[in-house]
């Protein structure tokens, strides 16, 4: 009893800056106005709900962890002085658990705070105090750097896009199966805006013509698709693995239909994951959002958008076991990036042909790219900083498809590496846990080509190709030049709702 109120405690105190900034917004501290809440229901602001909701999250979650057994949970009034004391390290859990596990881990205490009332930059120090708690108490493992950049910024992202994709499921006016079927796909895509609607009976309080304004103007289409991915080991075409690849993908306003825009009126987000070939379940996930821009008018039936934009890329795979292979083709990872982007439209008198082109640059403060000598625990990955640049150009025939290529391309800094020489097999438990480094130093290159082709059999089932190259060139300081390329391909059935 005596470590729970040690811990509440110090949970409390780590989130007093979200209670002094909650209590202040509740006295009239000006702010700016939230494009949900111009046209939706306003929702009163509840920041010591939200705060209470992010520290039960990380209590609820510890609390399975410890009952499972996991060894890192076993936490005392020892390892919490350590982990205050200690100096934050470079983690090394295996890549799905830090660059994908924590910014979704992040995206539920943004979206506790959003769903009581907070707008998108009053939710963000909840992502950092959870992750700053997670870090500091509920773990005996030394507070990583990394997990904080990524709950935290990751966590903002993934919460804010998943908060409006649920927000745009719901609607009040329904009632019986159709109302139960919403409420479930609204709570599954944000599990805390589902709990606080059930808290407070919106789960099924009935009301007339609820669907707002902005959701009119801020329309989602929700994409999902099922069909079958091949991972090729090192670009060989008849040997590598077979998975069953489903997918969901949802596009989120219309960037071209407004002037300004406030954080994240316009996204794309796209999950894959496989099932089957021994390949990870969550094989993909790339999103981009507007966070601010403006609509330039241009002549001829021409649209640009210049605009500030928030990136998330993540790509992963495992060794082909059909060929006994200790091979990964591919592991790679943009958690928190951002950096300035322009969107393009054109479209024919008759609008039957449409070209949308986009072009992103962005400054990438937690990347990740695999690596060919860093092996420790769960980790084969290097982690640091850099840049991307993603382009795409897509041509879209009406009552036919679209037909698109991407190119992107994504540098690594890795700064702070190892002891050269040291043989990382020879260290103990706890040397690997504190030795603190990002990877192999050096930097790493990757680019990758993506041909798509979108053939419309109705208009809402299409049947796509894709094919995505991944060239990786790895200097490293202290080893030899590295350069590997390799491919997957798929072919898919997409319904579009």
């Amino acid at each position: 009893m005596k470590r729970i109120i040690y811990i509440l405690l110090l949970a409390l105190t780590s989130c007093l800056p979200v209670f002094s900034q909650g209590i202040a917004e509740s006295h009239g501290v000006p702010a700016y106005s939230d494009s949900i809440q111009q046209t939706v229901e306003k929702l009163k602001k509840k920041p010591l709900v939200a705060a209470a909701e992010v520290v039960g999250l990380n209590l609820g979650v510890w609390g399975v962890d410890y009952l499972g057994g996991a060894e890192f949970a076993k936490i005392s009034l020892a390892s919490m002085k350590q982990n205050l004391t200690h100096k934050w390290v470079w983690d090394n859990d295996q890549l799905n658990t830090n660059l994908f596990a924590h910014p979704y881990h992040g995206g539920l205490y943004f979206a506790a705070a959003r769903s009581n009332g907070m707008n998108f930059w009053q939710s963000l120090p909840y992502s950092f105090c959870g992750s700053l708690m997670w870090e500091n108490l509920m773990e005996t493992e030394p507070p990583a750097i990394n997990d904080l950049m990524a709950t935290t910024l990751g966590g903002a992202m993934m919460g804010e896009m998943l908060f409006r994709l649920s927000s745009s499921v719901y609607d009040d006016s329904r009632t019986g199966t159709a109302r139960l079927g919403r409420e479930l796909l609204g709570g599954l895509l944000s599990p805390l805006q589902g709990f606080n609607r059930i808290l407070t009976g919106k789960a099924w309080r009935v009301k007339r013509n609820s669907r707002s304004e902005y959701f009119r103007y801020n329309p989602t289409v929700f994409e999902v698709s099922i069909g079958e991915r091949y991972v090729s080991e090192k670009g060989h075409a008849f040997q590598g693995a077979y998975t069953t690849d489903w997918g969901f993908q949802a596009k989120h306003g219309n960037p071209f239909e407004k002037e300004n825009y406030q954080p994240y009126d316009w996204f794309n987000i796209r999950m894959n994951f496989s099932f089957g070939g021994g390949q990870p379940t969550i094989s993909s996930v790339n999103a981009v959002g507007l966070l601010a821009g403006r609509n330039v008018e241009l002549s001829n039936k021409q649209q640009l958008v210049l605009g500030l934009y928030q990136h998330f890329n993540f790509f992963d795979s495992n060794p082909v076991l059909s060929t006994g292979s200790n091979v990964t083709p591919y592991q790679i990872a943009e958690t928190v990036s951002f950096g300035p982007g322009l969107l393009y439209k054109l479209d024919t008198e008759n609008e039957k042909l449409g070209f949308i082109g986009a072009s992103y640059a962005s400054v990438v403060l937690l990347g990740a790219s695999l690596s060919d000598h860093f092996k420790l625990m769960n980790r084969e990955y290097s982690m640091g900083q850099g840049f991307s640049i993603n382009l795409s150009a897509t041509l879209q025939y009406k009552g036919v498809g679209e037909f698109g290529i991407k190119l992107y391309n994504l540098s690594i800094y890795t700064w702070k590496g190892y002891p050269n020489g040291l043989d990382l097999t020879t260290l103990t438990h706890e040397q690997q846990l504190y030795l603190n480094a990002q990877g192999d130093k050096g930097r790493t290159s990757i680019f990758m080509i993506t041909p798509t082709f979108d053939f419309d059999l109705s208009p809402s089932l299409g049947l796509a190709f894709e094919q995505r190259s991944f060239i990786r060139t790895s200097n490293y300081v202290h080893f030899p030049f590295v350069s590997y390329a390799t491919f997957d391909a798929k072919v898919s059935l997409k319904y579009k709702f």
